[in-house]
């Protein structure tokens, strides 16, 4: 168990430090390419309004122009350090196959349809539909069944232990179901990068969760990656505080939280990963709730969705937001190892 704490220690040095010396080279290339922020005023899609509200909580006067790429220093540090030092087993490789899928696609969200088109209000507006919205989950869902696909083919991957008494067999069925909740996870962590340094700060706290519990377990295959991924997220922290230097935007909050959801799931903890992750799917809940009661109700529940923003609406201040966040993250980690040493 030493051994491979210490191994692992020195893999978070060496992402620390890798990261700290690309991140600054990351932030020149996406100002010289124009990779920044361009939120301008626009219609709601198929609803009534304007974003005014948004643009006044984000401060746009201000933070337009702030790289929105910035995730690009996860999605491709984390993959080359675990492909240079860590042995890959079937399932970590089919991790890495998974995290660098997720963050291309994040890639191409943000670099197309977001930077891409943000001087077009129409095709602006088209993106804000529920219709733009669904198409997108469909897509990305067959890429979630690839993924899982790929998984069941290690043959290491035959059952999900939730409890010492509920085991469910791996089938096609189970593996398309476990597809769409594997992209919910990626949506919700997608949907928490929307205040600096609120993403990443849950996150780093989770992933800290995941390596007590996995230590204490004495379950030590993810360990290395994990403690890559923690150095990476200091270093991302460091820059996204307030006022922050870049946003990460999909290339890295979508392979972050496919990662996590990944390996609660074939550590057999899953329970413990829900709880820890807990305040990401109530930033998702929040919004498809905003959405599902403006398609079919005209009515807004929230100012703004997700809650993040409504608390932003009422006048909370940023600070308080994230740091609240943060602490509910903290506690519902403490929840999620307790789960995971029942």
């Amino acid at each position: 168990m030493i051994d491979i704490i210490k191994e692992s220690l020195k893999y978070l040095f060496v992402s620390t430090l890798v990261s700290a010396l690309f991140a600054p080279i990351l932030i020149n290339i996406l100002y010289r390419f124009n990779q920044v922020s361009g939120i301008k005023k626009t219609k709601l899609g198929s609803r009534e309004g304007t974003n005014s509200i948004f643009m006044r909580i984000m401060k746009t006067t201000q933070t337009n122009g702030t790289p929105n790429m910035g995730g690009i220093l996860i999605w491709i540090v984390i993959p080359i350090i675990s492909y240079i030092f860590i042995p890959l087993s079937p399932q970590l490789h089919a991790l890495l196959i998974g995290f660098l899928l997720f963050g291309f696609w994040g890639f191409i969200d943000v670099a197309i349809f977001t930077n891409g088109f943000k001087n077009n209000p129409k095709i602006k507006a088209m993106q804000e539909t529920f219709e733009w919205r669904l198409g997108k989950l469909f897509f990305t869902i067959l890429l979630n069944i690839g993924v899982m696909y790929l998984l069941s083919t290690t043959n290491t991957f035959e059952s999900i232990s939730l409890t010492s008494a509920i085991t469910i067999s791996i089938t096609p069925a189970v593996l398309i179901l476990l597809s769409i909740v594997s992209q919910f996870a990626i949506y919700s962590g997608e949907l928490t990068d929307g205040l600096d340094g609120l993403m990443v700060g849950i996150f780093i706290i989770i992933v800290s969760a995941m390596i007590v519990l996995l230590i204490i377990q004495q379950r030590y295959e993810y360990l290395p990656f994990l403690a890559i991924t923690l150095g990476v997220l200091l270093v991302d922290l460091y820059f996204n505080i307030p006022p922050a230097r870049f946003w990460n935007g999909g290339p890295g909050a979508m392979p972050l939280a496919f990662a996590i959801f990944f390996i609660g799931l074939v550590t057999n903890n899953i329970l413990p990963y829900f709880f820890m992750t807990s305040i990401t799917w109530l930033i998702m809940l929040s919004s498809a709730i905003q959405i599902l009661s403006m398609k079919f109700f005209k009515r807004r529940i929230f100012k703004i969705a997700p809650i993040h923003h409504h608390f932003q609406a009422i006048g909370w201040p940023h600070y308080k937001i994230t740091m609240r966040f943060w602490l509910f993250t903290f506690l519902a980690c403490i929840v999620g190892i307790f789960v995971g040493l029942l």
